[in-house]
């Protein structure tokens, strides 16, 4: 079980990074995909004249990453967008479709490369422990070279609990979107540690998943994490989708709408819930507490492996 689904994602993860097979095949054909038209920018506001501006942001002396900025209204909010697992080939292709349909809403987007992913320099990690050092830097960038207020953060897939570490470490972030986070009991091994920040904080929240997702069902979501969630946050379940379908080139227009509704502070369309308390039925229910009564058995033996070491 484990393999095919390690197997599926791998294959999932070629397909995403292979611009032919994710709708921008005619990177090089556009004025607006050429590299060779844009140089690297460093004032935001030099950028607004171009379509799109390319990013040099530095992190330590050891990692820089690349980016791209589309440049939107002034007035309009910045949509941080994070991309997929680097260690499965997550990339800013992912998310650059996305971005351009956030742009022709009047948002100013950027996407960029987390370390060792494309020409940005370092090494990933498996858990990401140091990518969320990167967001900071990408939103640092924002705030000095363009003085925004306003900030939105959208992580996709393990992106979503990267990004979600630091939406509370800067006042400029107004909110986050996080579609298919990885709250599921699997991947909690690798990205627990992201969790807190993003279920205890006053900021809004909006987060999009699939019916059919593999890692995070419906029912884990909604029974385990969202009643121990503070402050405002929505959920919004798309009927009948996988987690891959949603990171797919069908979904950017769908899920660029449910960003622009939620920055606007509109009704979130029907399969959403709100602020609220979700009575689960009875055989989420069931899952949940067996779910739990694994975790208390597998806590029960790493104590007692524990003691049996120390004495």
């Amino acid at each position: 079980f484990f393999l095919t689904h390690v197997l599926t994602i791998c294959q999932c993860a070629m397909i995403h990074d292979n611009p032919s097979m994710h709708g921008l095949g005619s990177l090089s054909a556009s004025p607006e995909n050429d590299d060779s038209d844009f140089k690297t920018m460093r004032n935001f506001a030099a950028a607004k004249t171009l379509r799109r501006a390319t990013l040099k942001i530095k992190v330590t002396s050891k990692v820089e990453l690349e980016g791209f900025l589309y440049p939107g209204h002034t007035n309009k909010p910045f949509v941080i967008l994070v991309h997929q697992w680097s260690i499965l080939g997550g990339s800013l292709h992912n998310m650059a479709e996305m971005a351009r349909k956030l742009r022709e809403m009047g948002y100013n987007t950027v996407v960029f490369n987390m370390r060792g992913v494309g020409r940005s320099t370092g090494s990933p990690t498996v858990c990401g422990c140091t990518e969320p050092r990167d967001v900071e830097a990408v939103v640092r960038e924002i705030i000095s070279k363009n003085s925004a207020r306003e900030i939105y953060i959208l992580g996709s897939s393990a992106g979503a609990p990267i990004s979600g570490s630091v939406i509370n470490n800067f006042p400029q972030i107004k909110g986050y979107i996080g579609i298919g986070y990885l709250f599921g009991w699997a991947t909690a091994i690798f990205f627990c540690g992201h969790y807190p920040p993003v279920l205890w904080s006053s900021k809004r929240r909006l987060f999009i998943n699939g019916s059919c997702d593999m890692f995070t069902s419906p029912c884990e979501f909604l029974c385990c994490f969202w009643p121990v969630m503070w402050g405002p946050r929505c959920v919004h379940t798309i009927p009948g989708v996988g987690h891959f379908e949603m990171e797919g080139p069908d979904y950017d227009e769908y899920m660029a709408n449910l960003v622009d509704s939620f920055i606007k502070g509109n009704d979130i369309p029907q399969g959403s819930y709100c602020c609220g308390w979700y009575v689960p039925p009875i055989s989420c229910c069931s899952t949940c507490v067996m779910g739990i009564f694994a975790l208390i058995i597998l806590l029960a033996l790493f104590f007692t492996i524990g003691l049996s070491t120390i004495y």
